[in-house]
């Protein structure tokens, strides 16, 4: 598969996690799912790897999201996108001046589907991140609130291993 900014990535079919000690299914899995060809609707950018990539990413998803008409909860995609920018600025470690990919790609069903590109081609701990929970008191994290609005998060490494691909697939209603 290639990801936005041309990376290509190896892809394998999905697989649910299930948490706890309910075992009950979340909205997550591991690989990466593949943007058709024939997407209805993309729109993809740059962003310097900074304190300012999520606000941006909200910014822009926002309004490129209103510009396509795409029918779901373009707020909560927008958060989406600026907590997976924002971890991906935080938490890839990218060297002075770098840029972080961001994508957006509204497919046929009518899901939008979030990828940001970055330097880090690992992800530790992936399952622990995204069936992550707050406790009373603690302060959400990104995943939690992606997975909270309903997002199916997963990743890939590229098959080079310099760069990783973050994905979030959000529910939209076909009008």
């Amino acid at each position: 598969m290639i990801s936005a900014l041309g990376v290509k990535v190896t892809t394998t079919q999905p697989k649910t996690i299930t948490t706890g000690t309910s075992g009950s299914p979340v909205a997550v899995v591991e690989i990466p799912m593949p943007v058709s060809e024939d997407s209805v609707w993309q729109w993809r950018r740059d962003f310097e790897a900074n304190g300012s990539s999520g606000g941006n990413a909200r910014v822009h998803t926002r309004t490129q999201l209103h510009i396509g008409r795409w029918p779901g909860d373009v707020e909560n995609a927008a958060q989406v996108a600026a907590r997976l920018m924002d971890n991906a600025a935080r938490h890839s470690s990218p060297p002075p001046r770098a840029r972080l990919g961001l994508r957006l790609a509204v497919i046929a069903t009518g899901e939008l589907l979030i990828e940001v590109i970055d330097p880090l081609p690992d992800f530790p701990n992936f399952t622990e991140a995204v069936t992550w929970r707050p406790t009373e008191g603690q302060p959400a994290r990104g995943l939690w609130v992606a997975r909270h609005f309903g997002a199916r998060l997963s990743y890939a490494v590229a098959d080079d291993r310099r760069f990783k691909t973050v994905q979030a697939l959000i529910p939209g209603t076909l009008v």
